[in-house]
């Protein structure tokens, strides 16, 4: 089974200091035998993604362990 995170560059966020950051949000991952099934699994299980208006929902397939960053 595959894994994939989904995320948009539509749109836009603001930072701590509530100036606008253009950059990528992250809007939930899917798996799957293929892309094809995990996008329709991710579809499922995050449904509230029909009520925003994102055009271009793009997907990097993850690898590997899951690793934990300390800051």
């Amino acid at each position: 089974m595959k894994s994939f995170i989904f995320f948009t560059s539509d749109g836009y966020t603001y930072d701590i200091s509530h100036k606008k950051a253009n950059n990528m949000q992250l809007l939930g991952h899917g798996e799957g035998v293929d892309i094809n099934e995990a996008f329709e699994k991710f579809k499922t299980h995050q449904s509230y993604i029909y009520k925003q208006n994102y055009k271009n929902i793009l997907a990097i397939e993850t690898i590997g362990d899951l690793v934990r960053l300390k800051l």
